[in-house]
């Protein structure tokens, strides 16, 4: 079982599958935000990278 649902960032529809913790907070309609693979990669390494520079 899968749904489709777009990317909050890039717009690109991608399938979320049965197991993922994303499609556990879609089922519980926890969380409306919804990232592709690369987005989520590119959020965690900013994150860091900002993290890092601020000392």
């Amino acid at each position: 079982m899968h749904y489709e649902v777009k990317c909050t960032s890039c717009k690109i529809s991608f399938k979320l599958y049965e197991g993922e913790e994303q499609y556990k907070k879609l089922k519980e309609r926890k969380s409306r935000l919804f990232y592709c693979e690369d987005c989520k990669h590119k959020i965690r390494f900013d994150a860091i990278r900002n993290f890092f520079s601020s000392y």
